[in-house]
């Protein structure tokens, strides 16, 4: 916000007052978390990625995206704040994240084939000059 700072001084019949302001401005931060659970998991089996994003600055987040995109080893089958595609996961916009504000995405999975999955989350904003990034490894067996 903008804060000012006012002095006056006083002799006799004389006075002056004086004024500065300063507009102090915060930045938003953002903590993108990704866990799934259970992990690891057999081929036909499920685990839920919990995706977490936390504005962690002092400023509003504008615009904020995020997609998930899934190796062959598993498949995404339910979300209920997205759309699935294939083995990409796309969550509406969020216009605004407040300060300190945190959204939550679940996906669930199932495992499709053997081997080490690794799932990449990411999040795009207007505030952020390149994307934030998580990668998360599901075992499969």
């Amino acid at each position: 916000g903008n804060h000012c700072n006012t002095v006056t001084a006083t002799s006799g019949s004389l006075s002056e007052s004086a004024r500065a302001c300063t507009q102090w401005k915060g930045i938003a931060a953002v903590l993108l978390e990704v866990v799934d659970s259970p992990d690891p998991i057999q081929v036909g089996e499920s685990t839920t990625y919990t995706i977490r994003v936390t504005n962690q600055g002092f400023a509003r987040l504008n615009n904020m995206k995020v997609t998930a995109s899934f190796a062959d080893e598993v498949t995404p089958t339910a979300t209920v704040q997205g759309s699935i595609s294939g083995k990409a996961v796309n969550f509406p916009n969020v216009r605004t994240l407040a300060p300190k504000e945190v959204v939550t995405y679940n996906i669930t999975v199932r495992g499709a084939k053997v081997g080490d999955a690794r799932s990449k989350i990411i999040l795009n904003a207007d505030e952020l000059t390149t994307p934030v990034e998580e990668t998360e490894s599901t075992t499969v067996y």
